[in-house]
């Protein structure tokens, strides 16, 4: 079964479709929180839009290329402060983060 895309925005990168929305979650006091999901939900990705936060939380299968145990894990944001205001350019840096981050740093 797919993502949900009514009401979420769609962005496509290196060929995969990824759907992204801002909304309040409600396990976590209805604190906002950036959602990212590629269309085959194998990259789950979750940060909370508040101004403190220097973490992504990944819940799905891939992360930097690679498989991953599919437990929740905490990375830190590819950014040097972090996301007050969520912008499409800002979803596109972090997606392209969480699919070639890891082959940029087998190069080095």
């Amino acid at each position: 079964m797919g993502v949900s895309v009514k009401g979420r925005r769609r962005i496509s990168y290196r060929g995969q479709n990824f759907v992204w929305w801002v909304a309040p979650d409600g396990d976590d006091c209805d604190r906002i929180y950036l959602n990212i999901v590629s269309e085959d939900k194998s990259i789950v990705l979750a940060y909370r839009v508040d101004g403190e936060s220097f973490y992504i939380i990944s819940k799905g299968r891939r992360l930097h290329g690679e498989e991953t145990s599919g437990k929740w894990q905490r990375c830190a944001i590819p950014f040097r402060e972090p996301l007050m205001v969520v912008t499409p350019e800002a979803v596109a840096r972090i997606i392209a983060w969480a699919v070639d981050r890891g082959k940029e740093d087998r190069a080095e």
